[in-house]
């Protein structure tokens, strides 16, 4: 029997299924060790830029893998069906990708409030184009729901409104009310004299604490005005776009159930259940950051609950990988029963 040639068109082994699982998990531990040990900060300082900075990196680089990964798999002759499914998502982590570029420089290098920046733009085109995708999924695989999978599917939704009703309305409240007042005269004492402190000015003792000094320097004053016009442009916006983007986690969380009860169990199911449980992770670290921007005053991004962004990011690429690995098993199987006829 003659012997096989291997074929020039077998993928990078290190982007299968089995090695980007593993680099997923090392990527989270990262993420999720950077988070612990650097997010939490006491309520009179803030997170260093270093801190911004890295976490923004495992961010990208995780976006650029996956974007890659679901990118191949439109490119790939071996994708049977549903390439199309696979080009929507890497256009919506392109979109992401550059609206976090855009979050990190309105935050970090210009002092601005991030939920106010032109990522917004990017970040509504990220949801559009992922729900048409996630939604094309389905529809492509046809999938059928007994009538109890139905009922918790309903259910989730349910939970899903109520919470994110919550979050726009409640806790928005919560945020607008005016504080109780609180009469004291030791806290009075203790405020004027901060206030004078804080007025005189201070000579710095070395080089260093000078060039620390001019990064505290309000960045807002060094912002672009075509930068400081979108601030001011995005600011009445910003409860409009959390509102959409809470509505749009809670129809990528109703398309995720679907997913996941369609494909459970079996291999071919794997990337589609990794696909419900990516957008299941976007749903919380969104979540999140609409409950920290109406309730805490300031919001500073950064907090640990963040880091699911990261998870999400890293299960995209991970589907992408299993589905590639799917498909090449597949196509395999069916030239050898061919050849066996």
């Amino acid at each position: 029997m003659a012997k096989s040639s291997p074929d020039k068109s077998d993928p990078n082994p290190w982007l299968t299924g089995e090695y980007v699982i593993y680099w997923g998990l090392i990527w989270s531990i990262i993420s999720s060790i950077v988070y612990l040990n650097f997010s939490v900060v006491d309520s009179q300082s803030t997170r260093p830029w270093w801190f911004h900075l890295i976490t923004i990196t495992l961010e990208e680089i995780g976006l650029l893998v996956s974007g890659y990964l679901c990118w191949r798999n439109y490119r790939s002759k071996y994708i049977a069906g549903g390439r199309a499914v696979w080009l929507l998502f890497a256009i919506a982590i392109l979109a992401f990708f550059v609206g976090n570029l855009w979050f990190y420089l309105w935050e970090v290098l210009w002092g601005l409030a991030p939920a106010a920046s032109a990522g917004n733009v990017f970040y509504v085109l990220f949801y559009l184009i992922l729900i048409a995708g996630m939604r094309l999924a389905i529809l492509d695989r046809d999938v059928q729901l007994a009538r109890q999978q139905w009922v918790a599917v309903i259910g989730v939704v349910s939970v899903g409104l109520t919470m994110g009703c919550w979050l726009t309305t409640l806790s928005a409240k919560a945020v607008t009310s005016p504080p109780p007042l609180e009469i004291s005269l030791d806290r009075s004492i203790a405020r004027s004299g901060q206030l004078v402190a804080s007025s005189a000015p201070r000579i710095p003792n070395s080089p260093n604490e000078m060039r620390t000094q001019s990064r505290q320097i309000d960045p807002a004053a060094q912002a672009p005005d075509w930068v400081l016009a979108i601030d001011r442009a995005m600011h009445p916006l910003v409860d409009t776009f959390n509102l959409f983007y809470v509505l749009c986690d809670l129809v990528l969380l109703t398309f995720a159930v679907i997913l996941l009860l369609g494909f459970w169990g079996g291999q071919l199911g794997l990337p589609w259940r990794t696909t419900a449980q990516a957008v299941l992770c976007f749903y919380i670290a969104d979540t999140w950051f609409a409950y920290a921007n109406n309730r805490v005053q300031g919001y500073e991004s950064g907090f640990i609950m963040e880091v699911f962004w990261i998870f999400g990011i890293v299960q995209f690429g991970i589907a992408a990988a299993l589905e590639f690995d799917n498909s090449i098993r597949a196509r395999r199987l069916a030239r050898r029963r061919t050849a066996i006829k």
